[in-house]
């Protein structure tokens, strides 16, 4: 190319010594020398395109498999010759058709998937237990139970409140109230009981966010009730279930305070002071409500405890 070049360059300057001495005018010199650098581009762009050809074949070594590399530590010589065909089986060896890596998105997606349920609170099912249903608040003696997720808790806490197991405990929880007059302090009339059936709801439904939909998840704990069975003693069994308030599991299977439970009645306690009447807005009041709700988890628990003996022998449910 740089030959080529000088050529032109000389040729030029030839014309322009002959033109001069012919005693051509200078507008035909200024058309004509232009003209003749142009032509000598034209004529050097075939070894222009050769030299690109020729970098690309050297930018395409770059990614050789170290393997095809001898042991002195360089091509073999038949492969260098950048100008000729013999680089094709270097390039050939990247078939399109190998196995690439998994793309690091995937990765990622299967540790998040893998993160959401630590692998701790995954049980195997031996297949010699029956599995609950993973929206069972209450899991049957002798059953498998599924590991729990946070959305789950969310949606077997929800599920829960609207249960008709949760129905008729507002109902026994308002009567009772209202036959001995306890808190909240409406009267006795027929009025007052509607409004102590819808205090005690919004008591029951608070404390049933709280629990199971807010600290359950945040501390990690089994919101769900496991029943002892008949395989158990009946004391046994009444003093497991009248602790559950206070005992519970956690996502791993532990057995640990019933923090979620706690809070749960402690925050719907609370909760309670800002519509229960004027009364029973002190301190005292807020304490005594706390401590029914304790209770009234307790007697809930004792009756999930014997609730499916119980239908079982009066033929209302079949037998596990």
């Amino acid at each position: 190319m740089y030959l080529q070049a000088y050529a032109t360059r000389v040729l030029s300057f030839a014309c322009v010594k002959t033109q001069a001495a012919q005693g051509l005018n200078r507008h035909r010199l200024i058309v004509l020398v232009p003209a003749m650098i142009v032509a000598g581009m034209f004529a050097a762009a075939p070894i222009g395109g050769q030299t690109v050809a020729q970098t690309s074949s050297v930018e395409r070594l770059t990614s050789i498999d170290p393997a095809y590399i001898n042991q002195e530590g360089s091509l073999p010589y038949s492969e260098v010759n950048l100008g000729s065909s013999s680089l094709s089986p270097v390039v050939n060896q990247f078939d399109s058709s190998s196995a690439l890596p998994e793309a690091p998105s995937a990765g990622i997606q299967g540790q998040s998937l893998r993160a959401s349920t630590p692998p701790i609170t995954r049980t195997t099912h031996s297949g010699t237990e029956q599995l609950a249903p993973i929206y069972w608040k209450e899991i049957p003696a002798g059953w498998a139970a599924q590991p729990l997720t946070a959305h789950d808790k969310i949606v077997l806490g929800a599920r829960s409140l609207y249960s008709p197991f949760s129905f008729l405990g507002y109902i026994v929880s308002a009567s009772y109230s209202h036959v001995e007059n306890g808190q909240p302090n409406y009267g006795t009339n027929a009025t007052a009981y509607g409004k102590r059936l819808g205090a005690v709801t919004l008591r029951d439904v608070s404390e049933g966010i709280f629990a199971d939909i807010v600290f359950a998840p945040m501390l990690h704990e089994d919101p769900r009730y496991y029943v002892e069975g008949s395989q158990h003693g009946f004391f046994r069994r009444v003093a497991y279930a009248i602790t559950r308030p206070l005992v519970t599991r956690t996502d791993s299977g532990r057995v640990t305070l019933n923090g979620a439970g706690l809070l749960g009645s402690a925050s719907a306690s609370a909760l309670s002071y800002t519509y229960y009447p004027a009364i029973n807005q002190n301190f005292h009041d807020t304490v005594a409500t706390f401590g029914g709700s304790l209770a009234g988890s307790a007697l809930g628990d004792v009756v999930k405890e014997f609730a499916g003996q119980f239908l079982e022998a009066i033929h209302l449910k079949k037998v596990q």
